[in-house]
């Protein structure tokens, strides 16, 4: 269509070029943001970071489990794929361990989704029977999720015979400080949900197999 020798079309030409500008700016920004808001994961953060799961975590809860303190303690750290939803296979590695062959500091525990993707989680701190600390490095794994990086920390107690209750701690990093609001709702709506589940997942598999 034309308007006094002009097309219509070519004049919507300036706006759309504007819009599109716009688009590019704001992606351009949004990289900026992100690239900036990214930290490197040194040793030095990552002691930081263990020590803000103990006095500070961004999320922590306690679940009470109707089992021994023994027996919680190995399922949870031991048996990821029985409780986590979607989770298939688990593997260890211990090369690097502190207790040679055997779950401790420096072990690597890679955790294998139905769909394939990994997590890849390095022990931090261990105690049996009495709590223990890794690291999930989003660097290495390929599971995606809008994190950098994120630390859990367990502790474990027994109120009396055959029932424990297990304090977990999270500290985390969003990739992206526009997305660290979801980040924060997703982990406060699913934490207790999750570990309620495995909590139940416990019990069961106590009733049912001791």
């Amino acid at each position: 269509m034309f308007v006094n020798g002009f097309s219509m079309k070519n004049s919507f030409l300036p706006f759309k070029i504007f819009q599109n500008l716009g688009l590019i700016l704001l992606l351009v920004f949004q990289l900026k943001l992100n690239t900036f808001y990214a930290q490197e994961i040194s040793p030095e953060l990552i002691e930081q970071e263990l020590i803000r799961a103990q006095l500070d975590p961004d999320q922590s809860i306690e679940i009470l489990v109707n089992a021994p303190l023994s027996y919680v303690f190995n399922f949870l750290s031991l048996r990821l794929n029985e409780y986590v939803e979607g989770a298939r296979a688990i593997e260890f590695n211990h090369s690097n361990s502190e207790a040679p062959g055997k779950l401790g500091v420096g072990s690597i525990r890679k955790l294998t989704m139905e769909n394939d993707a990994y997590l890849i989680q390095k022990f931090l701190q261990f105690q049996l029977h009495i709590g223990y600390a890794y690291f999930t490095d989003m660097d290495k794994s390929t599971l995606e999720a809008p994190l950098n990086y994120s630390l859990s920390r367990y502790e474990f107690s027994e109120t009396k015979e055959g029932q424990t209750i297990v304090r977990i701690s999270v500290v985390y990093q969003s990739s992206s400080r526009l997305l660290s609001y979801f980040v924060r709702r997703a982990f406060s709506s699913s934490l207790r949900r999750d570990f309620e589940r495995a909590a139940e997942t416990i019990e069961f598999n106590y009733r049912n197999n001791s």
